[in-house]
């Protein structure tokens, strides 16, 4: 049986360019996603790599975002930005691509406002779904989607390695970028505290991820600040180093998981064998 091998990208905000490098690791030692799934800023890597784009344009394109392209002021009781550049970022980048136009099966999550639920959006417009993916909630205003209000996924599935499972996946690759030290200082602004609240609940629903995730990678980005794209080459180089430091052991698991399975599967057809006499 061939591995179907499913890549999940977490979200990070500005930090999700982390994502790009380690994609770059993997695609260079041979290890190609079969389907991904995301969330948040994760999205927008994840989708631009299943629409065709190349490292060299997803780098590119990295280098490119500014919140100027993914933000403006919009003062209301549920937050005090509008993600709809986000959307308009995205038709550009994709030129009005929809989910099954994609190149790679990809699934993007986003959480249901109402019920606290993950929605899982792998059909229709690709763009609307990466906004909705990406509202934090308090900062972003809520996304409507078929007359339901959507905001960031993360707070229902942070690293979506669930979801890959639901696509078919066989061995899952999970990236997470919530950061691996505990939190020890209190939160200054507003800002702080938002995205400090985000990162607690991020990190709860992580562990359901890691349950569901055969191999993870988790670069060390605690020293960047969430909403900085100023170093975006140095995240870019970091996810790199970090993943080319995994390559070998990720082929390693993805041929004993394999074993396995065959080993399995040829007990199953020999005791069946065995009742069929």
């Amino acid at each position: 049986m061939t591995t179907r091998l499913g890549l999940a990208l977490s979200g990070g905000t500005a930090r999700s360019v982390a994502h790009v490098g380690v994609l770059k690791a993997l695609l260079q030692a041979g290890i190609n996603p079969d389907c991904l799934a995301a969330t948040s800023g994760g999205s927008i890597v994840a989708i631009m790599l299943a629409s065709g784009r190349s490292i060299d344009e997803l780098e590119e394109i990295a280098h490119s975002m500014s919140w100027s392209k993914l933000a403006s002021i919009k003062l209301s009781r549920l937050g005090f930005a509008s993600s709809k550049r986000i959307e308009k970022t995205m038709e550009e980048l994709l030129d009005g691509m929809t989910f099954d136009q994609l190149k790679i099966p990809c699934s993007v999550t986003a959480t249901d406002l109402t019920t606290g639920e993950k929605k899982i959006f792998n059909t229709g417009r690709i763009s609307r779904a990466v906004r909705a993916s990406c509202s934090i909630p308090q900062i972003f205003l809520p996304v409507e989607i078929g007359g339901r209000y959507y905001v960031d996924g993360g707070l229902s599935e942070y690293m979506p390695a669930q979801t890959l499972h639901d696509m078919g996946a066989t061995f899952t690759i999970g990236v997470h970028l919530a950061g691996t030290r505990r939190i020890r200082e209190q939160p200054s602004n507003l800002l702080q505290l938002i995205m400090q609240l985000i990162t607690l609940i991020s990190r709860q629903n992580l562990d359901v991820s890691l349950k569901h995730a055969d191999y993870v990678i988790a670069p060390e980005i605690d020293d960047y600040n969430s909403f900085d794209f100023g170093p975006t080459e140095e995240l870019i180089q970091l996810g790199y180093d970090t993943a080319v430091q995994h390559t070998d052991q990720i082929k390693q698991a993805m041929e004993n998981k394999q074993k396995i399975g065959s080993r399995i599967r040829a007990s199953l057809k020999y005791i069946f064998s065995l009742r069929g006499h």
